[in-house]
């Protein structure tokens, strides 16, 4: 009893496809347009998707499947027979290579900042004093006068 296995990562673009069919059957045909391309890049007699992916896929419901995805295909050979088991590649954005976007809030900064403020009302009270103008109060006589 013979067992390799080979792994492989590849980007799977769905929306070429996905643009042509109906709205209620986008999410299903994306799952069979994964298993189409792994059958022919690996050549494999059957393509296990994993729950994960799964999941992924259907997050946003029927009508709304991602427009591309990026998975590892790892291929065994188990006597005679190739089995292919399809798992996603979870990336990390790098904060610092992110753009500077000014003026859009962007979810987690927002949190942070709320806090902070939070923090700063409960610790110490702030008194407001009263804002002066630069022409002084008219007295009463002068208020007759006119």
């Amino acid at each position: 009893m013979s067992q390799e296995s080979i792994e492989n990562i590849y980007t799977i673009p769905f929306y070429p496809q996905l643009n042509k069919t109906a709205p209620y059957k986008r999410t299903p045909r994306a799952i069979r347009l994964l298993k189409e391309y792994i059958y022919k890049h690996t050549k494999a007699d059957d393509v296990i998707i994993d729950e994960e992916l799964n999941e992924f896929m259907w997050k946003r419901g029927i009508k709304k499947p991602p427009r591309k995805i990026k998975v590892r295909a790892i291929v065994e050979t188990i006597e005679e027979e190739k089995i292919a088991t399809v798992e996603l590649i979870h990336e990390k954005v790098d904060a610092a290579a992110r753009p500077q976007l000014d003026g859009i809030a962007i979810p987690g900064e927002l949190e942070d900042e709320d806090e902070e403020e939070e923090e700063e009302e409960d610790g110490e009270e702030v008194d407001i004093a009263p804002v002066e103008t630069s022409e002084p109060e008219e007295t009463p006589e002068e208020e007759q006068s006119k």
